[in-house]
């Protein structure tokens, strides 16, 4: 078996070996080149470290301070940090101090200006006290010192009354330095001889006194205002130029008497005033006069008489005269309706109904009024020594508001609409079931119209339609127009004949009836009363119910058919080459659509109601009866796919198309289908 030995630990100790003193040394120096080399080291590393930056300083010389750690040789500073404060500083300049932030701005080489000092200056002359202005602004008068003024030229001007303005520039050294001037001004006066008649008056030359003429006084080469005045006499005043250094003298000045002074007042207030036939103004009021002359004054003032005053005044006299005007009266009698009518002058009340006024000769206002009655203002003149009569007839307010409204007004294409007032007028639309012709979609519908409104006398024309749409074409029937002028505008959706409404609304500045989205009619604004489509209820009272309430069948009187004489533009003999249908022994000599305007009016002055096109009306088509309560102001159902038509036409001619009952739904255009405009008075609230 291999035995194993055991490895047990002992104590260390160090080994007592004496050091030498030549190791000693070699210590020594090698602390010392460590140190060297590490002040090496951190020299080196400021040097690659820090930024180099020469300071050039106007004016040269400035003494450079830097806040911070930095190292200079001559002008060259090394820099470790990223900011410092520099200052710079010289004699006669102010100390620039500036932050260098050399991580954003750095520059090799920086400028510093310094800015010079102000200087001081000090003037004074043997003429004092003079007047200074520096660069157009007033310092004051020598003699005088002017501190802080910036280095550099500068303009001074020097003033002084009886002197010639002197300009003159100064280069201010500044550098807190002071300058001195000495200023002597040219005169610019001459010497003038004053005389009057009569002498002892007082002379002034530019506000100040001199003393009595005779007298020989300083004036300016530049122009001096002389004064002289005198008790009793008007004061002279003259502008008077002379030559620098020169003698002179003035004319003889021959003094004129003092005017009078007039205070005038009358009453009442505000008559106009002439003097001598001359106007001068209205009373109260202060005039002068001539002295020692005799002058008329005249005044006037409507509704009063003339009155006039001869007056003489002394010279500096003052005197005030009052004028009682007298009242110049005529009489005006008005006669009154109704009886108690209050009436009041000039907003003042009198006793009411009809009177005789007696009023000064002047215009008045005379206001006649009346509760439920329009108030009347009239101007008048009374007229003196004479009796006028007046009378007057007050409106109640229907009667005002229908004078206000015309019954006939112009749309801007040209077209003629009548006034008409329902004034809630009850009827049936449709026709009794046992009517010949009678057609199923007639049901009768008990409605009643309240609201007044405008309807086209005439059907609108092609020509009237092109206004908006230049390019329609009505086209022809068989080689026969329909796009004349005047003929009726056909072959256009009721689409089409809203939007035209739209289009002559826009153009008078109404609100437009119909509300679009996408170019396509989406509702109605019923507050409007911007130009539309007639109603169904409108059309139908027009045409077919007569002024004495009676319902029409036929366009004609009675209930015969066809026609015994022409009455509108139907279905004739001229147009059988063109029509499956006509009636005979009936001829309107109109092939198809005639003028507009063609043929007589109906009982209510309305044109082709019953022919010459049908006509789109504003209504959705429905068929449904009403006999109970009446439907006021029927407007149709609120929505539908097709619109009513009414009224015959060039193409139709049955008796059951005559009928004025006659109606047809549609939804496209048709060769002998138009329309008319219609439009309300006024807005919902605003009718009577």
């Amino acid at each position: 078996m291999t035995s194993k030995n055991k490895i047990s630990a002992t104590e260390f100790s160090p080994i007592q070996t004496p050091i030498s003193s030549n190791n000693k040394e070699v210590s020594k120096r090698s602390i010392l080149l460590i140190m060297l080399i590490l002040v090496s080291g951190v020299i080196v590393a400021f040097l690659m470290l820090s930024r180099s930056v020469i300071f050039v300083t106007q004016p040269e010389g400035a003494k450079i301070n830097v806040d911070g750690l930095s190292f200079n040789i001559g002008k060259n500073y090394l820099f470790l940090q990223d900011e410092y404060v520099i200052r710079a500083s010289k004699e006669g300049y102010f100390t620039l101090e500036e932050i260098l932030n050399l991580k954003e701005d750095y520059s090799p080489e920086i400028k510093l200006n310094l800015i010079p000092l102000p200087g001081d200056l000090k003037i004074d002359s043997n003429q004092s006290p003079i007047g200074v202005i520096l660069d157009n602004v007033f310092q004051g008068e020598t003699p005088l010192i002017i501190e802080n003024i910036d280095k550099g030229l500068h303009e001074l001007t020097f003033k002084k009354y009886g002197y010639f303005t002197k300009n003159e520039n100064v280069e201010i050294q500044g550098l807190g330095k002071k300058q001195e001037l000495n200023i002597s001004l040219d005169p610019s006066w001459g010497n003038v001889t004053f005389s009057s008649i009569p002498n002892n008056a007082m002379l002034s030359v530019d506000g100040k006194l001199q003393g009595k003429t005779p007298i020989t006084t300083k004036v300016l080469e530049t122009g001096s205002e002389i004064s002289i005045s005198l008790p009793g006499y008007k004061t002279f005043v003259n502008e008077v130029f002379v030559k620098a250094g020169s003698f002179s003298e003035y004319e003889t000045i021959s003094m004129e008497l003092a005017d009078g002074l007039l205070s005038l007042i009358s009453q009442p207030p505000s008559a106009n005033v002439t003097i001598n036939g001359s106007y001068v103004g209205t009373t109260p009021l202060n005039t002068q006069l001539n002295a020692n002359q005799t002058h008329k004054i005249d005044l006037y003032l409507d509704g009063y008489l003339k009155t006039s005053k001869n007056i003489s005044l002394n010279p500096e006299e003052k005197f005030e005269l009052e004028v009682n005007l007298i009242e110049n009266i005529g009489e005006i009698y008005i006669d009154i309706t109704p009886k108690d009518a209050s009436v009041s002058v000039d907003g003042r009340s009198v006793r009411s109904g009809s009177q005789t006024l007696k009023l000064p000769a002047k215009q008045h206002q005379v206001s006649i009024s009346k509760t439920g009655f329009e108030t009347k203002v009239l101007s008048i003149n009374p007229r003196p020594q004479m009796t006028q009569s007046i009378s007057v007839n007050l409106m109640t307010l229907e009667q005002a508001y229908w004078a206000s409204r015309p019954e006939i007004i112009t749309s801007p294409v040209g077209t003629k609409l009548r006034l008409f007032k329902p004034n809630g007028e009850i009827f049936f639309l449709g026709a009794p079931r046992r009517e010949p012709g009678r057609r199923a979609n007639e049901a009768k519908k008990l409605v009643q119209l309240n609201r007044p409104f405008y309807l086209a006398t005439t059907e609108l024309s092609n020509a009237e339609y092109r206004e908006w749409r230049s390019g329609h074409n009505s086209s022809s029937i068989r080689g026969v127009s329909l796009d004349l002028n005047s003929q009726p505008v056909s072959n256009i959706s009721w689409e089409d004949a809203a939007l035209f409404c739209n289009w002559l609304s826009e153009k008078e500045g109404l609100a437009q009836f119909y509300e679009v989205t996408n170019k396509k009619v989406s509702s109605i604004n019923w507050n409007s009363n911007g130009y539309r489509l007639p109603t169904e209820s409108e059309w139908a009272w027009v045409s077919k119910i007569a002024k004495n309430g009676d319902a029409r069948i036929f366009p004609w009187k009675g209930s015969s058919y066809p026609p015994s004489e022409v009455v509108d533009n139907y279905a004739d003999e001229t147009a059988s080459a063109i029509l499956p249908f006509v009636i005979k022994n009936y001829n309107d000599q109109n092939p198809v659509s005639a003028n507009v305007g063609s043929y007589k009016p109906n009982e209510k002055k309305i044109f082709n109601l019953s022919g010459n096109v049908s006509e789109w009306t504003n209504d959705f088509y429905e068929i449904r009866a009403n006999n109970s309560e009446p439907l006021v102001d029927y407007r149709g159902p609120n929505s539908g796919n097709r619109h009513v038509i009414r009224g015959a036409s060039w193409a139709l001619g049955s008796r059951s198309e005559l009928r004025l009952s006659f109606r047809q739904p549609g939804t496209e255009q048709r060769p002998d289908v138009g329309f008319r405009i219609a439009r309300y008075v006024d807005a919902p609230g605003e009718d009577l």
